[in-house]
């Protein structure tokens, strides 16, 4: 098995560095350069800009001054640029200006995402649709608002700022088709339109040679994660997404928007600094015992009934307690129980337990699970 990434997982680098995988190091990029023997240009030029200071000098815009000058300097020098927003839609969100209800899905325990081309408000969960109600269901109020941004409203800023530029939209919501894809990245490389809007797709080792900006519109979406893996995550994506930049023979640009400047996943994202991440992570990981330091066992307990789902998971919760303390397996952690992100999803409320150890298998052995706990082992995330 050969595996390759500009951003390892931090387990899998870890167990290499400690002699368990072969390592195997490309210290540069490689580029059309190479070939001529000039060797590699190397990464883009990135510039972290501060939304708090752009609010605070009266920009209220969804793109700060800095991305907005760059955009005008890459379309008039007649270069592509990608956008980046991992969230599908035109507004994260719906909420009565009166009585601060938000509005939910019903059948999970996360808002609605407003999509104005279909003129709904859609869960990315579960899939359920519901029109825009014109007033609060609760208070009755005709004041509401929408807010956060989307992809959509990424376009549509795009547009109003440069009326003159083709914008193509790639995420889930505009390529429904199976051949839709491919369609849209033939269209971007014939360069039949200027820029590139989209989700986590664009990150994907594209590889556009004419791409020389890329804006990241919020680098803090996913940052809030309850999981362990949070900084990881968002340092990979961001990575991963700046790398699209400059990989022709023009110099790249990268953008990173952001209202946490100092996170340290954002700040090595930026740089495209693997080993300054994967340092101060591995530090966390170590003060939290958390893997590649320990082992995890995720249970799930879900049901239609939120009092039963916590019934159960407490009931389970003490059974393996009783268990750990007996076998005497002092080294095994029993967090919990706690509801899970999210904690209702498909109509079905959600309680886990986490174990934590360098064994915490030996504690299932002894004990007899109920069937309907779902068991997952060294899971990739806890949300």
């Amino acid at each position: 098995v050969l595996m390759g990434s500009a951003s390892p997982d931090v387990a899998t680098y870890h167990g290499a560095l400690a002699g368990r995988h072969r390592l195997l190091r490309l210290p540069r990029r490689i580029e059309p350069a190479d070939a001529a023997g000039a060797g590699g240009r190397g990464l883009a030029e990135a510039q972290t800009v501060d939304m708090r200071t752009e609010l605070r000098e009266g920009n209220m815009r969804l793109f700060s001054r800095a991305l907005t000058g760059e955009l005008d300097a890459c379309l008039r020098g007649g270069s592509q640029a990608l956008l980046f927003l991992n969230r599908r839609g035109s507004a994260s969100y719906l909420q009565c200006r009166s009585c601060g209800l938000g509005l939910r899905c019903g059948r999970c325990d996360v808002p609605m995402t407003y999509h104005r081309d279909a003129g709904r408000l859609l869960c990315h969960y579960c899939g359920n649709r519901r029109a825009t109600p014109k007033q609060c269901p609760r208070c009755g109020s005709f004041k509401l608002s929408y807010y956060g941004a989307g992809t959509q409203a990424v376009v549509d800023e795009v547009s109003a700022q440069f009326p003159d530029a083709t914008v193509l939209r790639w995420d889930r919501d505009a390529t429904t088709r199976p051949a839709a894809h491919q369609e849209l990245l033939e269209r971007f490389r014939a360069r039949e339109a200027q820029v590139l809007v989209g989700t986590q797709m664009i990150a994907k080792g594209l590889d556009f040679p004419s791409v020389t900006l890329v804006g990241i519109i919020s680098a803090d979406v996913g940052l809030h994660v309850p999981d362990y893996r949070t900084g990881e995550r968002a340092f990979q994506l961001l990575c991963q997404v700046a790398g699209r930049a400059g990989r022709g023979e023009l110099p790249g640009r990268v953008i990173v928007q952001t209202y946490q400047p100092d996170n340290y996943a954002i700040k090595a994202a930026a740089a495209q600094d693997f080993q300054g991440f994967y340092q101060q992570e591995v530090r966390y990981r170590r003060e939290q015992g958390s893997p590649p330091f320990s082992r995890v066992i995720r249970l799930l307990y879900p049901h239609t009934n939120r009092a039963a789902s916590e019934r159960e998971a407490l009931r389970v919760s003490e059974h393996l307690r009783r268990g750990r303390d007996s076998w005497g397996y002092s080294d095994i952690e029993l967090l919990g129980p706690m509801p899970a992100y999210p904690s209702r999803v498909r109509g079905r409320y959600r309680w886990q337990l986490i174990l934590r150890g360098v064994r915490p298998r030996r504690l299932l052995d002894g004990v007899s699970m109920p069937p309907e706990w779902v068991v997952d082992v060294d899971p990739v995330g806890l949300a």
